[in-house]
Order: C-alpha cells, then sequence, then structure tokens
C-alpha cells in the first residue's frame, strides 16, 4: 500500500469509527438500562426467575441490545453516506463549470457546508456571467475605433486625396488612437481597483484648490460648447487619496461637459458640514431617463444610444469603484431634459 492509499484510508475512517462507535455506545447503553432494570425487577420481587434461566435471559438482553446499536449504527452510516454523496455530487458539478447546483435539505452538521456550497457556485456563476458581459462590451468597444482607423489608412493609401481631405482622415485615426489609448487606461484602472491593486495612499489635503486644478484642465472641452462653469467656493480640505480624488472630479465633470448643451451652464460646488465635505457638480443639460439613470454605473454603458458623443462608457463606472475604495457616498439627481445634480460626499 503507498503512502497516498494510507493517507486517503486514514481520511475515512474517522468518519466510519464515529459511526460505528454510535453505535457501540448505544448497544452498551441499551444493554446497562435494560439490566438495570432487570436486576431493580428482580429485588423487589416484582419478577421471579430460576437461575437457570437468568443466564438466557440475560443473553437475549444482550443480543437485543446489540441488534438495536447494530441497526441505529447502520442507519448512521446510510444516512452519511447518501448526504456525502449529495455533496460530493454537487462539488463535482462546480468543477465541470456547471454551476446551478440543487442540494436536498441536510442535516445539522452538514447544514453549513451546504450553504456555503451553494453561495460559492452562485458567486462563481455572476462571475462568469460578468466575465462573459466584460469580453463582449470590451471587444465592441475595442472594434470601433479600430475599424475606423484601418478604413481611414486604406483611404490614405489609395491616394487621390486632397491635402485639406487627408488632414480630415489624419485627425480622424489620431482620435481614435487617442479613443483606443483611453479605453485601455480606464479597463486597466479598473482592473486594479477591482482587484485592489491600486495603491491606496490618504492625506489630508485642499480639496477646493484640487477642483480648480481639475476644472482648469478642462478648459478647451467646455469652452469649445460655449458653457459657463460657475466654481465659486471657500478653501476646504479632506483626507483621501489625491490621485484617486482627481481621476473621479474629472470623469463626473467630463461627463457634465459632454452632457450640457451648447451655451449651457455648469456649476460647482463645496458644502461642509460637521461631519462631510460634499463636492456637488450640477449641469443644466439633457439629464437622464430611468433607464440610464439604473444603469450609469454600468461598465462600457454609454447614456447616448446614438454613440453620437464622444466617450467609452467607463467614466462613470470607474467613478463608482473609486467611490467604493475611498467609502466615498455618490448620490444623483437627474431629470431628463433638465440636467444632473451628482454629489460626492467624503467623510471627515
Amino acid at each position: 500500500m503507498s503512502a497516498k492509499d494510507k493517507k486517503s484510508g486514514g481520511a475515512k475512517k474517522p468518519g466510519k469509527l464515529s459511526d460505528i462507535a454510535r453505535g457501540v455506545i448505544t448497544a452498551l447503553v441499551s444493554t446497562g438500562f435494560l439490566l438495570f432494570v432487570f436486576a431493580v425487577c428482580v429485588f423487589t420481587g416484582s419478577i421471579e426467575i430460576h437461575m437457570d434461566n437468568a443466564i438466557w435471559f440475560v443473553l437475549f438482553i444482550f443480543v437485543t441490545s446489540i441488534a438495536a446499536g447494530g441497526f441505529v449504527s447502520g442507519g448512521f452510516v446510510k444516512s452519511n453516506s447518501a448526504e456525502i454523496k449529495a455533496i460530493s455530487d454537487a462539488i463535482d458539478r462546480i468543477c465541470n463549470g456547471q454551476y446551478d447546483v440543487r442540494i436536498p435539505e441536510l442535516s445539522d452538521k452538514y447544514k453549513k457546508i451546504r450553504k456555503n456550497i451553494l453561495d460559492l457556485a452562485d458567486y462563481l456563476k455572476k462571475a462568469e456571467s460578468a466575465n462573459n458581459d466584460f469580453i463582449n462590451d470590451f471587444s465592441h468597444e475595442l472594434k470601433t475605433p479600430i475599424v475606423s482607423i484601418r478604413g481611414f489608412a486604406r483611404l490614405l493609401i489609395k491616394g487621390g486625396l486632397t491635402e485639406e481631405e487627408k488632414k480630415e482622415y489624419l485627425n480622424v485615426i489620431a482620435l481614435e488612437s487617442d479613443r483606443l489609448v483611453d479605453l485601455t487606461a480606464g479597463t486597466l484602472l479598473l482592473d486594479r481597483l477591482d482587484n485592489n491593486r491600486a495603491k491606496v495612499e490618504e492625506k489630508l489635503y485642499n480639496v477646493s484648490e484640487q477642483l480648480r486644478r481639475c476644472i482648469l484642465m478642462l478648459q478647451e472641452t467646455w469652452e469649445k460648447k460655449n458653457i459657463d462653469v460657475n466654481a465659486d467656493f471657500l478653501e476646504y480640505f479632506i483626507v483621501s487619496n489625491e490621485e484617486l480624488v482627481s481621476q473621479m472630479f474629472i470623469n463626473v465633470l467630463q461627463n457634465a461637459i459632454k452632457f450640457s448643451y451648447d451655451g449651457g451652464k455648469i456649476t460647482v460646488a463645496v458644502q461642509e458640514t460637521d461631519k462631510n465635505v460634499t463636492v456637488l457638480v450640477s449641469d443644466k443639460g439633457m439629464g437622464m431617463d430611468g433607464d440610464t439613470k439604473r444603469r450609469m454605473f454600468d461598465k462600457y454603458f454609454r447614456g447616448d444610444k446614438s454613440r453620437s458623443t464622444p466617450g467609452n462608457g467607463l467614466g462613470l463606472a470607474t467613478v463608482k469603484k473609486i467611490a467604493e475604495v475611498l467609502s466615498v457616498t455618490l448620490k444623483v439627481e437627474s431629470k431628463e431634459g433638465l440636467g444632473t445634480d451628482f454629489y460626492m460626499i467624503f467623510k471627515k
């Protein structure tokens, strides 16, 4: 017998011995109890028995008790075997990628194991679904700019274009290349946040100054649409990760600019209470319908179904993930055609 066989054999014995021990204990207790009752009856004179029959009577009690113990032991073994088989079958199905498992109700000692297996199956099922959605969505977002770049590159290779057309096509290729870079960078950031690989070092800093820098970074974008940005607020401080909060502010501001009308208005405000510092980005743009509001934090979801506005559907998904990592509370109020108020609430 190999060491592996010995090990597997040793692993099985405790369960069986435990069941056999129950049977033996049951037999001994039954025997002792019946003998005790018999002795009391004889002593009190309730039963008169001759010595010749006493031995046979005691033997009968002993054999009956052993049989009862064997029956109990066999019942335990049979019951355990059925429950262990149900658990084993469920694990086999999960290992084979079949996550819709069903396990019948088990005895108390196996209830927690049953619950853990069913919870694991449900988690793996959701993870597989999310992974498939990610692959499909990412492939679609990746394919669109690549097809555009390839198409305009072929037109340039073919020749026969005016200088103005060449400049226009090269500009499209440059924009689509930037879109690919943003898509890749956004996806990698989300992946790092999902897997807790992003460095999250917090410190006390001036969030008002940070907001002003983010607004200035996007100045060219909002000036192109003649948007009036109102950012008049006092100096406030928070304890958080400055880099991730900057990314969150930029994404929210970009979203407000993207869905604002030409000549619209965006208000950025900061409010402080005893417990929180709240940053508000408010626009008077397109707003959101019910479906868009429900799905606005989904990866690769874009509220503009025509996809006429730039973006890759990762902006608000990244905002939500950063908020989860930094324990920032998000609150969104929006009405279609009236605009959106986006609150980011930082604990003191």
